[in-house]
């Protein structure tokens, strides 16, 4: 009979405790409440190479959330990068080995947008470039150390071969006027008027000419081609040029 008793008083507590009692439920209480466990490391991971820190990374939750760092050689700050949700939000800053701001960049979800400035170390603004969901507007700002406004930059121009009456074949050249070599040239157009350089053609050029050679062709109309010209200033930035060119004959590709 306490044999029977003993089995019966175990049966009562093992189905009590399947129930799970009323207070004890408290892992189902915590996802209503919006619980996010933790999935991955939360805090900061500095990262060594012979002894030396070069990389700082805040986490939370094993995603790059907070600011991203990385150092010159004698622990000098060299860039500081926001994250939110793993992805650049925010200004990511450049600094020169002494510590001077060099570059503030604009992020938003891992894309430039807004104006990237760069800085001279005596703080003065050298350059503005702006920029529209990771694309290039094309024109630029840049200053002298005097802060001063840069505006002897070349003109962009174009000759032509008309052979069109012998061969049905029209050559253009495209060049700088000052017969600069620091030029990349395009075929195609800017697009909702920024620079988008995977819809652009590279052309065939020499050191200071960028050349078309437009074909008679049937069943094709153009009044015009454009092309693009990327004009690498002497203060290190692309400067972009747009020229359409009127096309004689209107069967030319």
């Amino acid at each position: 009979m306490k044999q029977l008793t003993s089995i019966t008083i175990i049966l009562i507590l093992l189905i009590a405790a399947s129930c799970g009692g009323g207070t004890g439920d408290t892992g189902g209480s915590r996802k209503k409440a919006g619980h996010v466990p933790d999935t991955g490391y939360t805090g900061i991971k500095n990262y060594i190479r012979e002894n030396v820190k070069v990389k700082e990374v805040e986490f939370r939750n094993g995603i790059k959330e907070g600011m991203t760092r990385t150092f010159y050689k004698g622990g000098v700050v060299e860039q500081e990068i926001p994250y939110v949700a793993d992805k650049k939000n925010g200004e990511a800053r450049w600094y020169y080995p002494d510590s001077k701001l060099f570059r503030v960049t604009p992020y938003v979800n891992d894309t430039i947008h807004g104006s990237q400035i760069q800085y001279y170390k005596s703080g003065r603004v050298k350059a503005k470039l702006d920029y529209k969901d990771g694309k290039r507007l094309p024109g630029l700002e840049e200053y002298t150390m005097n802060g001063e406004k840069v505006t002897d930059y070349p003109e962009i121009r174009y000759r032509v071969n008309d052979r069109y009456a012998e061969r049905g074949l029209y050559k253009i050249f495209i060049e700088m006027d000052n017969m600069a070599e620091n030029v990349k040239y395009y075929r195609g157009d800017l697009v909702n008027g920024l620079v988008d350089l995977d819809s652009l053609a590279p052309l065939l050029q020499t050191a200071t000419t960028g050349y078309l050679d437009l074909q008679k062709t049937q069943g094709h109309s153009a009044d015009s081609v454009v092309v693009v010209a990327a004009y690498l200033t002497g203060y290190g930035n692309r400067l972009y040029y747009r020229l359409a060119i009127p096309l004689p004959y209107k069967d030319l590709n």
